[in-house]
């Protein structure tokens, strides 16, 4: 299954973003921090977690900076059931404001 979110937040930097985002979902960023290192207008990382029932959730963050300083771009959450993909998109949707 596949669930594809919107970026909708207040946040305005790209790694402060998706800082945010692992901290609010409990995931694991499986991309090298080496790889996010930098002042860069666009990001694209890898998150991963393993729920408590032992299903496996992959998240896609795509995320570019606008020249307006606003943040765009899409989550895409991967899994095997639509359960997690789904109750994980509805996380992301509520927690990504940045409050």
């Amino acid at each position: 299954w596949e669930n594809k979110v919107a970026i909708n937040t207040s946040i305005t930097e790209v790694d402060q973003f998706l800082q945010h985002i692992v901290k609010s979902t409990n995931m694991n960023c499986l991309t090298p921090q080496s790889a996010l290192e930098g002042n860069c207008a666009f990001l694209a990382a890898n998150l991963y977690a393993k729920s408590i029932f032992g299903e496996d959730a992959l998240v896609n963050v795509s995320v570019e900076k606008q020249a307006d300083g606003k943040l765009a771009g899409y989550i895409r959450i991967r899994s095997k059931t639509q359960g997690i993909a789904l109750s994980l998109g509805d996380k992301i949707t509520l927690k990504q404001k940045g409050g």
